[in-house]
């Protein structure tokens, strides 16, 4: 497995997994309803999004994309989706690590589902508020989340 930047011909594979994931991972958390608005994807606003972000993907052997995230230059993280396939195999650890090493800001903030927040809190990442979020007419229980960056950078 390796992680390498984000590049325009992979956003369909990237998409695909995306909603694969939702549909059988956070469905436990979420309703129908809240899963069919999750997934409906517009796909400019997507472009737009990696566009002003440091995107990356988790590839396997055999070049397959099994997780993606993005992050903005504030820290902030947009997106963190791992393949149904590869739940609990240290690959988000490994994607929201690589982006916090490459990304000098003073903390670290994402909105996460109900779904990710145990994830979040075990990389030490501590609960600043719960969020009611509207997406596409269906209401998201989720939670702003911010942690310290504690990697100190050499100053010029």
């Amino acid at each position: 497995m390796q992680i390498r930047h984000y590049i325009t011909s992979d956003k369909d594979e990237v998409i695909q997994m995306v909603k694969q994931t939702i549909y059988s991972v956070n469905k436990k958390d979420y309703n129908y309803k809240q899963i069919l608005a999750w997934t409906a994807i517009n796909e400019s606003s997507w472009d737009h999004s990696v566009a002003n972000h440091q995107a990356i993907v988790m590839i396997d052997n055999s070049n397959k994309i099994i997780g993606f995230a993005d992050m903005d230059d504030n820290g902030y993280l947009e997106n963190l989706f791992v393949h149904k396939n590869y739940q609990n195999m240290s690959i988000g650890t490994k994607l929201v690590t690589n982006l916090e090493t490459h990304t000098q800001c003073k903390e670290f903030s994402t909105f996460a589902s109900i779904t990710a927040k145990p994830f979040f809190e075990k990389l030490g990442y501590d609960v600043v508020r719960k969020n009611i979020a509207l997406l596409r007419g269906q209401y998201f229980k989720n939670y702003y989340m911010k942690k310290a960056n504690n990697i100190k950078f050499n100053q010029i």
